[in-house]
């Protein structure tokens, strides 16, 4: 992408209820921004309790650097977990088929 250029963005519809933690790297650095299907007051004495999770994972994100690879070695551990238990799914579909 050239200087100046504007990246290319995707739209995505929230539920009122729903927060996404929006993770981008650029250049080598990462951008984190929180994103709520409903405004915040910024009067409100407290936050809903999605908010403040993704909040807080996003301040940790950014302030541990690391965080990140922590969490990438929990994921690429339990991938293989994951992958067993749909793996058993469908032998047991199998089986009921």
């Amino acid at each position: 992408m050239a200087a100046g250029d504007k990246p290319e963005t995707v739209t995505i519809d929230l539920d009122a209820s729903e927060v996404a933690l929006v993770i981008g790297e650029e250049d080598g650095a990462m951008s984190v921004r929180v994103v709520t299907g409903s405004d915040v007051s910024p009067d409100a004495t407290e936050m809903p309790a999605a908010p403040e999770i993704v909040l807080a994972l996003a301040m940790r994100l950014l302030k541990d650097p690391d965080f990140h690879d922590d969490v990438l070695d929990w994921y690429y551990e339990h991938q293989d977990e994951d992958d067993e238990d749909e793996d058993e799914e469908g032998d047991e579909e199998e089986v009921k088929g």
